[in-house]
Parts: C-alpha cells; structure tokens; sequence
C-alpha cells in the first residue's frame, strides 16, 4: 500500500515575509560594506591630499631627506611677487632638513619698492641659512638692485647685469583721442593732481617735477644700494650706472665676483653639503589643478633660470 503525505497548504504571506526579512539582511550587509568601503577610501585619499598638501606648501619637501631649496627668480619684479616669495622663504626658515637655499635670477627687474623689500630681506635672511647666488640668465635694473646685496655675486660668464637708472613709461593717447573724438574732461585741485592722463601730452614742466621729485631721488637710492652692497665708491659705480647693461664676464670684479657655471656651482655645493644632498626647485606661484608645487632635481645643472645671494663662510668657499 503507497501512503501518500498530505501536502501542507502554502502560507503566501508567510513567504513573502521571509524573502523580505533576507532582503533585508543582504540590503544592510551590502551598504555596511559600502559604508566601510567610502571609509577607508576617503581616509586613503584624504592621507593622500595631506602629504600633497605639504608638498605644495613648500613646509616638508622631502621628509627626514637634507635638501637645498632652488628659488627661480624668472618673472618681473611686483610687490605681490616680493611677497609671496618671502612667505615661503619664511617657511623654509622652519625646516630642520633644508640647509641652504640657492636662488637664481633671470630677471629684467620690476618694481623699486619690491626690489629694495627683497634686497633687505635677503641680507637678513643670510643670518639665519645659508644663502647662495647665481646670475643664470639675467639680473637687470631692479634684478640686479637684489643681486647687488649677495656676497659673493656668482654668474654664468653670458649672464647680463646693470641697466642700472630708472624709467616711468608713459604713452600719450591725445592724437588718437582727436580721431576718434575722445578728449579728457576731468577736474582736478593741485597743479600736478593730473598727472598721467594718457589722453594729454606730459608738459615740460610736469616732466621736469617727475624727473626731480620721482625719478632722481629713486635712483639716487639705486646707487647708495649697490655701491653698499658691492663696496664701490659712487664715482666709480656711477660709470656703469648709466642704464647700460654688461656681460658678466666684463664687468667681474665690479658688478660681480665670480664667473662660474651652474654645474660647478651644485658640485661645490654638493662638497660642502655631502654628494648626497638634493636640490628641489620651489615655485612662488601654484600651477591650477595640481597642488605640487615641488620639483625634484637630483641632477647636477638641472634647476633653469638664475641668480642668487651668497654670504661669508659656506657661500665664500665657493669663489
């Protein structure tokens, strides 16, 4: 005899219920490791932009890794520059691993205020690190109102320096104002208020205040400065200050100390310092979309563009 079991009625509800509870339990288990996921990811890329961060503040260029800074002057001269430069020097001052600081200078010059901000900067910050300089390129006019205050001035033989003097460019717009009908109506209270309206022709009288009240007094400064800082009488430092510039290799001795390649500059350095030492070049600006701002050179004549401010002890050794 077969004996058949009676099938057991199906509870739907009793189904569902269960399928939704196991739902449930991988739904939560899937979002659990998500969540853990997102976790560990953020705090990975998070360690990440820190370390860049760093990197692009200039604060830890190579952590625990002796290192030489390579500042490269190579843009004109503005307040805004001076600044910025300073800021991160001032950051360098704090970082035990960085032993020197070498800049170089390819420079037409720029703005008075912040070539004499620069200059001073640098001789105080001598005090306080190694400062090295090198003339790679250029150092002109306020360029060189910098160069003047390294000691020793070192320089690539075709380097140009001087153009000592000042200028005030000015470009009168008044004929083409006329043409396209255009004339200037403004008002002004004091005699020399309107100066610099390019819309009207600087009259002789008004050339004569700028020259006597601006232009003069300015250069003045420049040749007190350089004849201080290179130790040159201004009579003498007055025949090469006629806004003339030289070859370095011309004027060494007197606009600067010494002729020598930027090779054989990282290779003395590298004596001094230890054949292991780095050089990593900083940069005042940062690029948009990446914060490193560092770039490594580990190769001898690698860092473009320069020049530089050296003082006595390790910066003498290099004559």
């Amino acid at each position: 005899m077969i004996f058949r079991r009676k099938k057991k009625d199906i509870n739907i509800e009793e189904v569902l219920e269960t399928e939704l509870k196991v739902y449930k339990t991988r739904l939560f288990t899937a979002r659990l490791v998500l969540l853990l996921w997102l976790i560990i990811t953020i705090g990975t890329l998070g360690g990440i932009a820190l370390f860049i961060g760093f990197f692009g503040k200039g604060e830890i260029p190579v952590p625990l890794q002796p290192y030489i800074a390579v500042i490269n002057i190579n843009r004109v001269i503005t307040t805004d520059y001076a600044n910025r430069l300073m800021s991160r020097l001032d950051k360098l001052k704090r970082e035990p691993d960085c032993k020197g600081v070498l800049v170089l200078f390819n420079t037409p010059g720029g703005s008075p205020v912040a070539s004499d901000e620069l200059a001073e900067y640098f001789k105080r910050y001598a005090k306080e690190k190694p400062l090295f300089g090198y003339v790679q390129s250029m150092a002109a006019s306020g360029g060189y109102y910098i160069a003047s205050a390294f000691k020793p001035l070192l320089a690539n033989r075709n380097a140009v320096v001087g153009s000592i003097g000042v200028i005030m460019p000015y470009y009168s717009l008044e004929k083409l104002g006329q043409k396209i009908g255009v004339e200037w109506d403004g008002v002004a209270v004091g005699k020399y208020k309107a100066l610099g309206i390019t819309l009207k022709k600087l009259t002789a009288d008004q050339k004569k205040y700028l020259k006597e009240n601006l232009l003069l007094p300015t250069y003045d400064n420049f040749l007190k400065v350089v004849a201080k800082n290179r130790k040159i009488k201004i009579e003498k430092l007055k025949g090469y200050a006629e806004g003339k510039i030289y070859l370095a290799s011309k004027v060494k001795g007197i606009l600067v100390d010494k002729i020598i390649s930027l090779v054989e500059v990282k290779k003395r350095l590298r004596k001094e310092f230890g054949k292991n030492i780095k050089f990593y070049q900083l940069k005042v600006y940062r690029k948009e979309g990446f914060p490193i701002n560092v770039k490594v050179n580990t190769e001898i004549g690698k860092v473009e563009t320069g020049e530089v401010f050296g003082k006595s002890g390790i910066g003498e050794k290099l004559r």
